[in-house]
Formats: structure tokens, C-alpha cells, sequence
């Protein structure tokens, strides 16, 4: 529902656009600075975010992103220079204040989107084909599909939920796609350590029921899930608080990332795996 009504906030990379990183000599309001540029673009999107500290900001717009050349460039320069006068010293331009500036095209920004879209999936479905290989049971290749895509969605939709409330930027880009698939990378470690040990209980008792099999795999490497996830936390919270404001989405990402892993190796795929095993253990008995 969030996805649907709230939206993404999707980057430059995704929409095309141009980029603009531009400091103030002083502190500026972002909600201001967006409603006195809103007028000047004849209906185009216009944002502008607050990055780094508070007298920088980044302004964003799709402003005839079709077009090239000097002429657009100089356009929409001047257009800054009109609406932002307020915020700039008298006789200088907004030239002096730009730090930097990137623009992507259209028809790059559907490649990107296609690009990052077929990673993902691609990612999630080695994952899954990886379990079935090593373990060469499907009921933990399933669990598995399922745990890895329900991590990557829910972060996907916090990301969706708090975009317009946080106090950072949290942009779907590269760098977000790139947190995704590291989150898919690092989900699949816990779950390898509770199905290697599924694996090591079934085959050291044959004779016991699955239930106890599996809930004794569980609680055997319970502590490991639990301190591995809280250390590896705890850096990441390091990097999201003292890191600079480029890797807080990411860092961000990587923390939701984490916790939803542990908490999918423990409630998803394991509990998807045993009702598997069990309904093949059942047809196996109906069959003698």
C-alpha cells in the first residue's frame, strides 16, 4: 500500500534528471528553497535535499531533460540565479555556489532501472539454486527463494514509508541496488549455518521426528545468529552515525538488511523448509 500511494523516491539515476550540489554561506530551509524554485520551472519536478551540512543541498529537477547543449545548461542556471537570489550575496551568481553537477538522460535511466531490476532477481534466484546445489533438497531452496525476496521487499518498502520523514536522503540508486544485493549476500549466511546443521542433526539421528530435528538446529545455533548479527549491527550503526552523508542510505539499508536476514533465516525460511519436508515425509509414508 505504501509502495502504491506513498511512492519511492526515486534518484537521478532512475528518472533522469540533472544534479545540482550547491552551498549556501549560511543554513537554508530545503522547503523554502524547493517552493521558491517550484514557479521558475513550468511544471517540471524540482527537489532539493539538504546533503552533507546544513547550508548544502542538492537540487534535482527533470526540467527538459530531453534536451542537450550549453543553451539548457546556461537556462536553467539562470533560473537558479532568479528564484535563489535571496540566498546569495549580492553580485555574485549561483555559479560561485555550484560544487558540482551531473546530468542523466532518459533513455539511460531506463537502462539503469532494467539493469538494477535483473540484478536483483538474478541475485535472489543464484541464491536460491546455490541452496539446492549444496544441500540438493528443494524444500530448503524454496525457503530460501522466498526468506532472501521478502528481505529485499521490506526494505524496499521502509524505504518507501520513511523517505519523506527521515532526516536523510534515502534515494532508490546504484548505491541503493548495491545495499540490496549485499543484503542478499549476507542473508544467505545464516541460513547456510541453520541448514548445514539441520543437515548434520538429520543424518547423526535418522530415527527422530522432524519437528525435534529441526528445533534443535535452531536452538544450537541460535547464539551464533544472535551475535553475529548484533556485532556486525553495531559496525554498521558506526558507519550510519560517523559516516558521511553519501553512505547513510546505504549504511541504512545494510542495518534493515541485517536484522531482516536473522530474522527470515529463523521465521521464514526454516519454518517454509520444515512444512516441505514434512509433506514429503507424509507422501513418502503414503506411498509404503
Amino acid at each position: 500500500v505504501s509502495i502504491m500511494t506513498i511512492g519511492l523516491n526515486r534518484g537521478i539515476d532512475f528518472t533522469g534528471g540533472r544534479n545540482y550540489v550547491v552551498r549556501f554561506e549560511a543554513p537554508v530551509n530545503t522547503s523554502e528553497m524547493e517552493a521558491a524554485l517550484q514557479p521558475s520551472f513550468e511544471g517540471a519536478n524540482v527537489r532539493v535535499i539538504t546533503i552533507g551540512s546544513s547550508n548544502q543541498v542538492r537540487i534535482t529537477t527533470n526540467y527538459k531533460v530531453e534536451e542537450d547543449g550549453e543553451n539548457v545548461e546556461q537556462e536553467i542556471r539562470d533560473k537558479f540565479n532568479t528564484a535563489l537570489s535571496a540566498y546569495m550575496t549580492s553580485g555574485t551568481n549561483i555559479d560561485s555556489y555550484i560544487q558540482s553537477s551531473q546530468k542523466v538522460g532518459p533513455s539511460i535511466a531506463d537502462d539503469l532501472k532494467t539493469a538494477a531490476f535483473t540484478a536483483v532477481i538474478f541475485a535472489i534466484i543464484c541464491m536460491a539454486l546455490y541452496i539446492l546445489i549444496r544441500f540438493r533438497d528443494i524444500a530448503f531452496s524454496v525457503g530460501t527463494l522466498v526468506a532472501v525476496a521478502h528481505d529485499a521487499l521490506v526494505v524496499i518498502f521502509f524505504y518507501s514509508f520513511l523517505w519523506k520523514v527521515m532526516p536523510f536522503s534515502m534515494e532508490i540508486d546504484q548505491t541503493f541496488i548495491a545495499a540490496i544485493l549485499t543484503v542478499v549476500g549476507y542473508s544467505i549466511n545464516d541460513k547456510v549455518v541453520i541448514f548445514d546443521r539441520v543437515r548434520e542433526t538429520r543424518t547423526l539421528y535418522p530415527q527422530r521426528d522432524l519437528y525435534s530435528t529441526i528445533n534443535d538446529s535452531l536452538n544450537s545455533t541460535l547464539g551464533r545468529t544472535v551475535n553475529t548479527t548484533l556485532s556486525s549491527m553495531l559496525v554498521v550503526f558506526c558507519i550510519f552515525i560517523l559516516g558521511g552523508d553519501t553512505i547513510r542510505s546505504f549504511s541504512f539499508a545494510m542495518l534493515l538488511g541485517i536484522f531482516l536476514g536473522s530474522y527470515s533465516s529463523l521465521f521464514i525460511a526454516t519454518p517454509i523448509a520444515y512444512l516441505m519436508l514434512k509433506r514429503k515425509k507424509v507422501e513418502i509414508a503414503k506411498t509404503k
